[in-house]
């Protein structure tokens, strides 16, 4: 295994919160900064919701006056700011492990190989992902085709598995209303939404802005279970002894934190939730190692987590400063 330079600070992502935290670094007199990600480009999950003509713009730039834009138009601002430093950016760089102890971190690309760094401040910033069907415990039955994450509708132009003509989205936080106006913009009908959930999740002037798309239905139940149904391809689900018709189901929302990495470096993480254990100053359960954006739980949007890097990053600097 090679090993590289170290670093005053090591940042894992280079989505929203990851640029933020670097940004505010180097505009602070941090210049050897690394930045890492698993991608082949920057700006996280943005990065992959494209500009289409006639598709939903659903990042908002707040501090422009919640302006709507494309994800990828989002990711680019992010790329720009960075292509203005310095900042070392290592993309395709896939994190194998962690010493919290060591402030170390071992990753693999394609150009370098295994390497291994080191730094005075290492910052997660790797996001969150969807719940998968057995971690939401309440979805059962068949696993057919056509049942995909959220995710996966951003390469419905690459598979023959979309467009969906009779979508059904299983959850309603604003990533299912999103969904089910991509998909009525893909050429679907409007989406059945269900959840267990009195209520649609989603705030009600979100559910309002995606209707200049789609109106979907939600059904919402106090259930313990809903069954999928179908052999080889998803055709509905069943819920309470009632069935709801569809030829694909999108499984949306219910974010966990990516916090893997931070369990295998033994950094203190609830079990429960898998968020990882945060101290008032955005600091980990070891000296020297921070969180910033969806790692640290919740549903927040790119530029919260832009500005949660940079708040994040105020902690980084006065730890580094102190020693």
């Amino acid at each position: 295994m090679n090993s590289n330079k170290d670093y005053k600070a090591i940042i894992i992502g280079a989505g929203p919160a990851g640029v933020g935290v670097a940004m505010k670094l180097y505009n602070s007199g941090i210049k050897s900064v690394l930045i890492l990600d698993r991608n082949d480009k920057i700006g996280g999950i943005p990065s992959f919701y494209k500009r289409e003509k006639g598709g939903v713009k659903t990042f908002m730039r707040w501090s422009r006056g919640a302006y709507p834009v494309f994800g990828q138009d989002f990711a680019k601002w992010l790329e720009k700011l960075i292509s203005k430093t310095d900042i070392e950016v290592k993309l395709d760089s896939l994190v194998l492990e962690i010493d919290a102890k060591g402030k170390t971190v071992t990753f693999v690309n394609p150009k370098d190989g295994k390497l291994s760094v080191s730094a005075e401040a290492i910052i997660m910033a790797s996001g969150s992902r969807e719940e998968n069907i057995a971690e939401r415990k309440w979805l059962a039955g068949a696993r057919p085709s056509r049942v995909m994450y959220t995710k996966q509708l951003l390469n419905f132009d690459k598979n023959d598995l979309l467009p969906i003509k009779k979508p059904l989205i299983i959850g309603s936080d604003v990533i299912a209303y999103a969904a089910a106006a991509k998909l009525k913009a893909a050429g679907s009908s409007d989406a059945i939404i269900v959840d267990n959930t009195s209520n649609p999740k989603c705030p009600i002037h979100e559910r309002l802005y995606f209707r200049f798309w789609t109106n979907p239905s939600f059904h919402g139940f106090n259930a313990k279970t809903m069954e999928i149904e179908g052999k080889e391809s998803a055709t509905g689900i069943r819920v309470n002894g009632e069935h709801f018709d569809c030829d694909g189901i999108v499984i949306s929302g219910e974010l966990i934190p990516n916090s893997e990495l931070a369990l295998i470096g033994d950094l203190k993480v609830n079990v429960l939730s898998r968020i990882p254990v945060i101290n008032k100053n955005n600091q980990l359960s070891e000296p020297g190692w921070f969180a910033a954006g969806n790692i640290r739980g919740g549903f927040h949007g790119a530029e919260w987590c832009y500005f949660n890097g940079k708040r994040t990053a105020v902690s980084v600097l006065k730890y580094i400063n102190k020693k």
